[in-house]
């Protein structure tokens, strides 16, 4: 024992000396010397880091991030954040258009360094170091390196000669009082890097104009940039004909490079990161910013003489920005700062230590606002350097508070839109917590919670401690560390040392889920559309109740226009209570139809996160008799529907399935006609005559769904099995949908269909012939068999003229109507099976193409079976098959099918029955989607 003890304290001195130690921090020093290639959108480059150990531990390896390879392959975190985000742009990108680094031979203090790969990420990757690093103590780090710069979907890259040269050299992760923080790539997250210098050398083409991080050295170069203030180019378009007579037309985006090269030097201290920006059609504009203690910055702006018209004053709104977190905060400590317009290609802005670069806006506001947020990140990570990946809200969030404050200054009637998207997400129990990182945040929870609650939580400790208060605390937040890496507890820390406030309370808040108390809109206003004026009126001061009226219309074969009024209490958020009323006049039925629909939200945190009950009522003409003197009689349907559905919660918030089970009652009023004769005697004659009355029915229909779906970017898939229970009838149908994407945008749908049909009792001639109009279709279902009234029928009823050819989509979903016949082709009351495929066609070979309108043009094909193909004494073959060309016109809301090729049977029909004449029209089907049941692709819900 008394041999152990010495052993133990041994090895317990360097935990006891780390705890004994304040704060500390890495530093670097870089060298580095780059060339563009721009004819292969390489990089080929050299650097040496001075690499300063300030930790009470001895390190033997350093964790190395190697960016450019986060875009080699469709496997990397970043691929994967990309799906899950709803984004298949880069997965389908070719080779060309990937990117990597390579080329890497690290040395250290000129000994060769062994280099392991990081066992799930490749952008990151292990030096071993050939010696222990002591504490104290420095090493000098060398590597050459190359880079192919991807397409730009994410920062960095190119667009053509466009270069956005960002998270492009091997850069040490960070060593910090938590040990290594290694990290792969990604876009929805940003970065966690160590302080120090930057020395860089850049190489291009003589005649490309450079913005990058830190100071210029070459005064020659300076020269030259400020006389590109009036800088013109216009795209060189080009026509040739070609032998064929088509004229080739080409367009040259870009100037010719020079054959001669310059080499630009930049130098900046107390920065954590480096990025350039090159273009031969930029535009530069330069002015100086004086700020309060005289201190004069250098102001760039870098654009393209398209958007002259929105970024002439670009200079003047970075000036403006400046001067505001300078007096809000502490003084920019750069004596640089410049803003740079990125390609489309590019979205959004990003921040980098003395440069921002920027996406193409719509208007010299929306850049206003722009250029303020992101030269705002210059204190909130540039200066204040958090790590981002593990707290987004300590620089995005408060730097969304002080550009608020800014752009309430400038322009005091703007509203705040990302309230009802943060609103509505608490509603739903589908936020998340501030203290959330950049990877576990949802895609809309990283913009409604991370950026937007919190800068409404950072407004909530002002109103506590006051604005002159929190304004001192939170510029001794700044002065106290400022070039270092604040955790969230240094930031309370130092707000509590300033304002002497505890502030247990409001840290707490960011832990939990749900709007701040300061967020709870209460009262009601009224709106009438289409005004706008009170749906703004709500987004600059949202209430608890907004109630809307406004015209309803609606159109069908019987009821011809309908004309009313809507009342609702739809909005954004929802509330607890939902309703939509919308009564109408039926111009040709000549009485009061309409539709209507009530709705109980109730949520929970538990395995069910919603349940909803409802009712829904609708009335309407569902068809018309003429009688022999003209006379039409118009035949009502009244419809209440009453629910329960239950969604689940899925434990990860950034999971795109979604489960859920209805239940739901269809009660029917159906009018309908009973035929007579009447027989009147009059002495000697008999006069026998046909007459009718108008009958009710009255229909219960009892309908159980389960839905599974995975509404995910690459291969979405949906499984719903429907069971519906009627008199003397059990009819239950799954349904499976399947999505297969395609490298160039489209895809080919898929889906399955598979329904078996009971009778509930022993079945009869009766009962067939009763449950007729529920049993399964292989063609087309009509309106009449749309038997829960849940689709929009034009000509519910009609079975001659063009709204005759309007079709269901259910069932065997094969895209013709067989109605004419005594028995419809694939009708059973036993089971059935069918696939439908439909495909999208490249805009290469789709004639639709050449339309000034956006048309898509699909190929679709149908095969399916029932049991009756498979008796003995089968009229038909045993699978049917239909084919031909689909138009989809408003997302699949219509469809039009065109057959081209089908089985024997149809293809009968069509000559024999349907239009002898051979009419193409005639064979044309329609389907009006309003319900979305024909499984095309919808985007993602924010409601369910």
């Amino acid at each position: 024992m008394h041999k152990l003890i010495p052993g133990l304290l041994l090895l317990l001195l360097p935990l006891l000396s780390a705890s004994q130690t304040g704060y500390w921090q890495q530093e670097v020093q870089y060298t580095i010397d780059v060339s563009l290639n721009d004819a292969d959108h390489t990089l080929n480059g050299f650097e040496k880091i001075k690499y300063t150990n300030h930790s009470p531990d001895t390190l033997r390896f350093i964790w190395f991030h190697i960016w450019p390879n986060a875009y080699k392959n469709d496997r990397t975190a970043f691929t994967d954040q990309e799906l899950e985000n709803g984004s298949t742009r880069f997965y389908f990108f070719g080779k060309e258009d990937k990117g990597y680094i390579n080329r890497l031979d690290f040395r250290v203090n000129n000994q060769r360094a062994t280099v392991s790969d990081h066992p799930q990420h490749i952008d990151i990757i292990k030096v071993e170091l050939p010696a222990a690093l002591l504490p104290g103590e420095s090493i000098q780090i060398s590597t050459p390196f190359q880079v192919k710069l991807p397409f730009n979907v994410s920062r960095g890259g190119h667009d053509g000669q466009s270069y956005q040269v960002t998270q492009w050299f091997p850069k040490p992760a960070v060593y910090d009082k938590s040990g290594w923080h290694p990290m792969p790539y990604l876009d929805q997250g940003e970065f966690y890097s160590e302080f120090g210098q930057f020395d860089v050398r850049i190489t291009v083409p003589a005649n490309y104009a450079v913005a990058a991080t830190g100071v210029l050295q070459n005064a020659e170069e300076k020269t030259w940039l400020e006389q590109r203030s009036n800088f013109s180019w216009q795209p060189q378009v080009k026509k040739e004909t070609l032998k064929t007579g088509v004229i080739h037309t080409t367009k040259t985006e870009f100037p010719p490079s020079a054959t001669n090269t310059k080499t630009l030097h930049y130098i900046q201290d107390n920065i954590h990161d480096f990025a350039w920006f090159a273009d031969k059609r930029y535009i530069v504009n330069h002015d100086s910013c004086r700020l309060n203690s005289g201190k004069l910055v250098d102001v760039y702006s870098y654009y393209l003489p398209g958007s002259q018209k929105n970024w002439k004053e670009s200079v003047g709104f970075a000036k403006a920005a400046l001067r505001h977190y300078s007096d809000a905060l502490g003084e920019y400590p750069y004596s640089t700062a410049t803003v740079v317009e990125g390609p489309k290609s590019f979205g959004g802005g990003m921040e980098y230590p003395t440069i921002t670069v920027i996406a193409p806006v719509s208007s010299p506001k929306s850049l206003d606002k722009v250029v303020a947020h992101e030269l705002g990140h210059n204190w909130f990570y540039g200066i204040l350097a958090t790590n981002e990946r593990d707290h987004p809200w300590m620089d995005e969030g408060i730097n969304s508070f002080y550009e608020q404050q800014y752009t309430k200054s400038r322009y005091p009637d703007e509203t705040e839109p990302e309230w009802i998207l943060l609103a509505t997400q608490a509603f739903n129990r589908k936020d998340q917590p501030v203290e959330t990182t950049s990877a576990e945040f949802s895609l809309l929870n990283y913009d409604a919670v991370a950026y937007y609650k919190t800068s409404q939580w950072l407004a909530y400790v002002e109103s506590l401690l006051g604005k002159e208060t929190f304004r001192k605390a939170m510029m001794y937040y700044y002065e106290k560390w400022k070039f270092k890496h604040p955790t969230p507890e240094d930031f309370k820390a130092a707000l509590e040392a300033s304002s002497e406030k505890n502030l247990d309370k409001a840290f707490e808040l960011l832990t939990k889920k749900g709007l701040l108390p300061t967020q709870v809109p209460t009262g009601t206003s009224f709106t009438f559309f289409p005004s706008v004026k009170g749906i703004k009126s709500y987004l600059q001061k949202p209430v608890q109740n907004l109630i809307t009226a406004g015209p309803a219309i609606g159109v069908n074969d019987y009821d011809k226009l309908l004309a009313g009024v809507f009342l609702t209490n739809l909005k954004l958020p929802p509330n607890r209570l939902q309703f939509l009323l919308a009564p109408m006049y039926s111009t040709g039925a000549k009485t009061i139809s309409g539709v209507g629909w009530v709705n109980i939200n109730l949520l929970s945190g538990g395995l069910v996160r919603k349940t909803e009950l409802g009712a829904s009522a609708a009335g309407f003409t569902q068809n018309q008799y003429t009688d022999d003197d003209g006379k039409k009689t118009s035949l009502a349907v009244l419809k209440i529907a009453p629910s329960i559905r239950f969604i689940f919660r899925d434990k990860n918030p950034r999971s795109t399935i979604t489960r859920s089970i209805r239940f739901q009652s269809f009660i029917m009023k159906e009018d309908g006609l009973s035929f007579y004769r009447d027989t009147v005697i009059s002495g000697i004659d008999t006069t026998i005559s046909t007459k009718f009355r108008k009958v009710t029915d009255n229909t219960v229909i009892n309908r159980l769904q389960l839905v599974w779906e995975n509404n995910r970017a690459l291969y979405p898939w949906r499984g719903a099995l429907v069971i519906d229970q009627g008199k003397d009838f059990v009819r239950a149908g799954f349904t499976g949908n399947y999505f297969f994407n395609y490298p160039k945008g489209g895809g080919l749908d898929v889906r399955l269909f598979a329904g078996k049909f009971f009778y509930t009792s022993s079945k009869t001639a009766l009962k067939q012939f009763a449950t007729d109009r529920y049993q399964l279709n292989l063609t087309g279902a009509n309106g009449y068999e749309d038997y829960t009234y849940s689709d929009y029928f034009a000509g519910r009823n009609r079975f001659d003229g063009f709204l005759s050819q309007q079709i269901m989509n259910r069932d065997g979903a094969f895209k013709t109507r067989t109605d004419l016949l005594a028995s419809k082709v694939g009708k059973t009351d036993n089971w059935l099976a069918a696939l439908n495929l439909s495909t999208t066609i490249p805009k290469s070979i789709n004639p639709l193409s050449l339309l000034p309108v956006k048309i898509p043009l699909r190929i679709y094909a149908d095969i399916g079976t029932s049991a009756e193909s498979w008796k003995e004494n089968a009229t038909t073959d045993r699978f049917l098959y239909n084919a031909g060309l689909q138009v989809s016109v408003a997302n699949g809301l219509i469809n039009f099918y065109l057959p081209v090729l089908s089985s024997s049977v149809f293809s009968d029909y069509y000559k024999s029955t349907l239009d002898p004449k051979g009419r193409i029209w005639k064979k044309i089907s329609f389907t009006i989607d309003l319900s979305g049941q024909s499984g095309r692709r919808m985007p993602g819900n924010i409601f369910f």
